[in-house]
């Protein structure tokens, strides 16, 4: 927050300062100013990559993932090597119910994850995103692999377990196996991502679950002690 307000100072006209304040605003959940954050960026620079994924953030984070859709399609294809905005509108796609835009948005997520996991097989984030690609479009034995491989690798990525989990629960429909890949982490879970599992659609079919439900309990006593 400190360095987008000191370039903000320094350049007003900079629409990934403002972009940048955003995302931090939305993560500690103040809405309504991230929104205003958003527009601006957005008319300062309407092909600003973390314009785009900013407001394709705040669509997300508010529930609303078929009107995130269009930015994080502009954020995927302003940056070509983009996994996550690709993998973020997959996302999108499965909560809305569009199977074939899942899978499109799938095929590139994954294209743009492979040549990164081959040069580099511990990056976590490129491999939780390229997990949820493959379950997308059907393969599962491989996705199984990949995240077992990963789980070997780095146990302690609680950013890779979530998106496991989510993959687990949108395209698996495991919901003991993601509630056993995100509980370890809830024990430390900071509030800005205890708010995002309370709005991502992912884990809405495991929202009404006891286990779900004692995780968030007891992190929300421990986060307010």
């Amino acid at each position: 927050m400190a360095a987008a307000e000191r370039a903000i100072a320094l350049d007003g006209n900079l629409a990934e300062a403002h972009a940048a304040r955003a995302h931090v605003l939305i993560r500690d959940g103040h809405h309504d100013e991230a929104w205003r954050e958003v527009e601006v960026a957005l008319s300062l620079d309407p092909e600003s990559y973390e314009a785009n994924r900013a407001a394709g953030t705040w669509y997300y984070t508010k529930r609303q993932p078929g009107e995130a859709i269009p930015y994080y399609e502009k954020a995927s294809a302003v940056v070509d090597n983009d996994y996550m905005t690709a993998g973020m509108a997959e996302s999108c796609y499965n909560a809305v119910g569009d199977k074939e835009g899942a899978r499109r948005a799938a095929k590139r997520a994954l294209e743009r994850v492979e040549p990164i996991v081959a040069r580099d097989p511990d990056n976590g984030s490129a491999i939780s995103f390229g997990v949820g690609a493959l379950a997308t479009l059907g393969e599962h034995e491989r996705a199984r692999e990949w995240m077992e491989r990963a789980m070997l690798l780095d146990p302690e990525n609680f950013n890779m377990r979530y998106n496991f989990a989510c993959m687990l629960v949108t395209d698996m429909r495991d919901f003991e196996a993601a509630l056993n890949m995100l509980e370890p982490g809830f024990a430390r879970i900071r509030p800005e991502a205890l708010r995002w599992t309370k709005t991502d659609p992912d884990l809405d079919a495991i929202r009404d679950h006891p286990r779900f439900k004692a995780m968030v309990a007891a992190a929300e006593q421990r986060l307010a002690g």
